[in-house]
């Protein structure tokens, strides 16, 4: 008769590892919703001034520096943080997420692992074989202790990992 304190081994085998930062989560849904909303909002509300209530905020320049300055970081959000995906691993797979969907990918598929450092946030980028559903680059911020959990019980798994 088993033990039942002992874990089962089929269950921690097949443990999922969440390698990104719970960081991704802000700064991919909360950050970008509540920066559109507020500086949108700004925005709007410059261009229904009249220029004859409030002659500096209704100044053409103003407005439409407002509005470039919107556009400019809106394509900035579009092109770094709204990409961050959600990355969890077991022991055969690595799990994608956009925190509506979640694809499944083997973890032979992945070509190499890119590095960027930013000194407190450091994002890894998977790099498919062939392109998936998100592409074949997949950015996502390292929650490290996670990850040397994972390595560590599953060494097998870090020559997929060799680049970070």
């Amino acid at each position: 008769m088993p033990n039942v304190h002992e874990p089962n081994t089929i269950q921690m085998k097949m443990k999922q590892y969440r390698l990104s930062s719970n960081l991704t989560l802000f700064l991919k849904i909360f950050l970008p919703t509540f920066w559109i909303v507020f500086f949108g909002t700004i925005t709007v509300g410059l261009f229904l001034i009249e220029p004859q209530d409030n002659p500096f905020l209704g100044n053409n320049s103003v407005r439409f520096s407002v509005l470039g300055g919107y556009v400019f970081f809106l394509l900035i959000f579009i092109r770094t943080v709204m990409r961050l995906k959600r990355v969890d691993a077991d022991q055969q797979h690595i799990y994608v997420s956009n925190y509506f969907k979640t694809y499944r990918y083997l973890l032979e598929d992945i070509e190499t692992i890119e590095e960027l450092d930013f000194g407190v946030i450091l994002v890894l980028k998977i790099i498919l074989k062939q392109e998936g559903i998100f592409g074949a680059k997949i950015p996502f911020i390292l929650n490290k202790p996670t990850f040397d959990d994972f390595i560590e019980h599953h060494p097998e798994c870090g020559q997929y990992f060799v680049t970070y």
